[in-house]
């Protein structure tokens, strides 16, 4: 079985899988969904910022309703305002599905070395595999778990125990690579080493090398494990966009908003 180093100032760690989040880790969907929530709030005259959306980054549906119940004035329904915000997210995805710079380009080269890969998400498992898929992802993925599929969502540990146990690989041979701190919570809980490349929020822990360090970027996480991933040639440049695919709601939707 392949085996990666994760570099540090302190020590070096094998690992044997690597895991990845999905929304705002191998796509760049955080903002579309942020601009659609304040979209959606502007429809009701409600005051609401960035601090309000990243309460709910790397949460489970359930959770999310409950955080967004607990925002609204008591009488709008947390659930109906839940499926507007969707349904305004999905018109911004009608033409594109924007990539993380290197996401290809990662996934490939862990493809071609045979390294077990998997995704963890808050999505739910059908809307992620279906996006997945229509971005050129999905070849490159052995698993996926969303978090519908689990008892408890991030930042409980299980979408992570799930993907390390369909993987076969013990959760402290792991790499979890995350953008949320509700999502780095539920990696290091499971056991596994984690890389976190925030995205709208910012990380609220300190690097704790090897268990745990903050990249700004996939291809400087790549870097940390050894591996060199090129985002600048047209065949793994990750910038481009997908467009002109099925429409959303014949996906089932986007795994969006829940968040992660």
């Amino acid at each position: 079985m392949p085996l990666l180093l994760v570099k540090s100032a302190v020590e070096t760690s094998q690992i044997k899988a690597v895991i990845f989040d999905m929304d705002g880790l191998l796509l760049d969907t955080e903002t579309l969904s942020f601009e659609s929530f304040i979209a959606t709030a502007a429809r009701y005259d409600l005051q609401v910022g960035i601090d309000d959306y990243r309460d709910m980054i790397g949460l489970n549906a359930a959770t999310g309703i409950d955080i967004l119940r607990a925002m609204l004035p008591t009488h709008l329904d947390a659930v109906a305002f839940k499926n507007e915000w969707l349904d305004v997210y999905r018109q911004l995805l009608l033409d594109d599905v924007p990539l993380k710079a290197g996401a290809h380009a990662f996934l490939a080269i862990l493809h071609q070395m045979d390294m077990p890969r998997a995704v963890a998400t808050s999505s739910s498992g059908q809307k992620a595999r279906a996006i997945l898929q229509k971005t050129g992802l999905m070849p490159y993925i052995q698993h996926v778990t969303g978090g519908d599929e689990v008892p408890a969502g991030k930042p409980a540990p299980d979408v992570y125990l799930d993907a390390a146990h369909k993987l076969g690989i013990d959760t402290g041979d792991c790499l979890a690579l995350e953008d949320s701190n509700n999502g780095t919570t539920a990696a290091l809980a499971a056991g596994m080493k984690v890389i976190q490349i925030p995205d709208l929020a910012p990380s609220n822990r300190l690097p704790n090398p090897p268990d745990f360090q903050i990249c700004t970027s996939l291809a400087e996480a790549a870097s940390l494990i050894g591996l060199e991933i090129d985002i600048s040639s047209p065949a793994t440049s990750d910038k481009k966009l997908v467009k002109n695919q099925p429409r959303p709601d014949r996906i089932s939707g986007q795994g969006k908003p829940t968040t992660g």
